[in-house]
Parts: structure tokens; sequence; C-alpha cells
């Protein structure tokens, strides 16, 4: 397993307050655009948690060219553009939903034939 490299004493250790605000904005909107709720673990709501995050994953990758690549895009633009994307809700159920569900469905009340939309 390779060693940690440490800062020699005479640097200063890097920190996040060195990231020129603009990056961190988007870097902080990939973030959120890639946590997802957890699905429930059903394969109907596995496939569409996958699709998900597929999606978020693709569109994270399009900032990324976007923002290295010659175009100049401005990070700031991208970094509101993937949090407008990624505050759609997805169409899969939590596991507390797919618990809610069951419950229903013992107690004689239909559940959800679609999965609800769970915020994002």
């Amino acid at each position: 397993m390779p060693e940690r490299t440490q800062t020699p004493p005479d640097q200063p250790t890097p920190s996040a307050t060195n990231i020129p605000e603009p990056l961190r904005e988007l870097l902080t909107a990939m973030s959120e655009a890639l946590t997802l709720p957890s699905p429930a673990s059903t394969p109907e709501d596995l496939s569409r948690y996958e699709g998900a995050v597929a999606e978020r994953m693709h569109l994270v990758q399009l900032a990324i060219y976007d923002v290295l690549g010659d175009d100049a895009t401005d990070t700031r633009w991208e970094a509101e553009y993937l949090r407008k994307v990624s505050a759609k809700p997805v169409r899969y159920r939590t596991p507390e939903q797919w618990l809610a569900d069951l419950k229903r469905t013992a107690a004689g009340e239909t559940g959800t034939q679609d999965a609800p939309d769970v915020p994002a």
C-alpha cells in the first residue's frame, strides 16, 4: 500500500479555502447531483435507481468536458444547470416508501402502482 505523502513543514497545507469560489460551487453542485436517496431493494426500484445514477453521472461528465474544453464555459452556469436538472424528483421508492406500501397492502389498502417521486 503506498504511503501518504506529507506536506513539508515549510509549505502551507492545502485546504478547501484555496479553491476558487466558482470551482468550489461547481464541485459542490457535482457532489449534490451524485447524491441520491437509497432505493428499495426491489428489481424495479433498483433498475430505476441505476438509471438515475447513470443519468446524473452523464450530466457531471458533460459539465467536466465543457469546463475543460476550449469553449470557455462558465463554471457558475454549469453549477446552476447541474442543480436545476438534479432538482427533478427521481422515480423510484426508498426503503421507507416500500415498507409503507407493504404496510398499506397488509392493512387492505391499495399501494401505489407506480413508483412515487422522491425528492433528489
